[in-house]
């Protein structure tokens, strides 16, 4: 089994990027790891995201923030249920009718508040995606499981093509460095094992041994951050 300790705090939601974890806590609010601890970052949310294109986040409304400078700035337009910030500083996320977008890099690391951002379409409908540097991974609401190659931060949407991997997830994280993550329907934890540059969709699924059963996982420099159904945080 995972050798694993308990974090303090109640969350829905975590992510870990760019030597940073941030989370949604259970009163919907957006927390910043530090210490041992978590700070509020005076505002609610329903997901957030930190990685390499920044902190961003979805209100609780759908509406689309990002941290710029001191301060939270909404990005306009913007409606989605789920962010991602950690491909190479461009931005993806899908909307409550499963559609999928994207921001490049520029617009996504040079947005102050003022005017408005042009996502991108995505071909494709998913619950969830999120991006690394040698692909992006998302599962749709029939917790499938598709992959996409040959995605950047000039060109976001990527080609059309999507790859399925066999499994069932009803969410995935792709971390910085390339590690794929899941938790599927019943709370199992999984890692995609083998995955890299030459061998971007990996060889297989390990299921990985974790005490509870948990909702929500994202790891970052070789950290393993999950939250268990009851809120419960672990750092393995």
């Amino acid at each position: 089994a995972l050798h694993c300790e308990a974090v303090p705090g109640v969350l829905k939601q975590i992510d870990a990027g760019a030597g940073r974890v941030c989370g949604i806590s259970k009163e919907g609010k957006v927390v910043d790891f530090r210490d041992d601890g978590w700070v509020d970052l005076e505002a609610s949310g329903k997901h957030v995201s930190v990685g390499p294109a920044g902190l961003w986040r979805v209100g609780l409304d759908g509406l689309v923030f990002k941290w710029f400078q001191k301060g939270w700035v909404q990005v306009n337009p913007g409606n989605l249920i789920q962010i991602d910030a950690g491909g190479d500083k461009f931005v993806v996320g899908c909307n409550p009718s499963s559609g999928i977008v994207c921001l490049n890099h520029r617009p996504a690391l040079s947005y102050d508040g003022s005017g408005s951002v042009s996502w991108m379409a995505v071909p494709g409908e998913l619950k969830y995606y999120s991006c690394g540097p040698v692909g992006c991974w998302g599962v749709n609401k029939l917790d499938e499981i598709h992959v996409k190659l040959g995605v950047s931060g000039n060109s976001c949407p990527g080609p059309e093509k999507w790859y399925r991997i066999p499994g069932s997830l009803s969410m995935v994280e792709v971390s910085a460095d390339g590690e794929v993550h899941g938790v599927n329907k019943h709370g199992s934890v999984f890692k995609r094992i083998g995955v890299s540059a030459c061998n971007p969709f990996g060889s297989g699924w390990e299921h990985l041994r974790v005490a509870g059963i948990s909702s929500h996982v994202s790891y970052d420099r070789g950290v393993l951050w999950i939250i268990c159904r009851s809120g419960e945080v672990q750092k393995c």
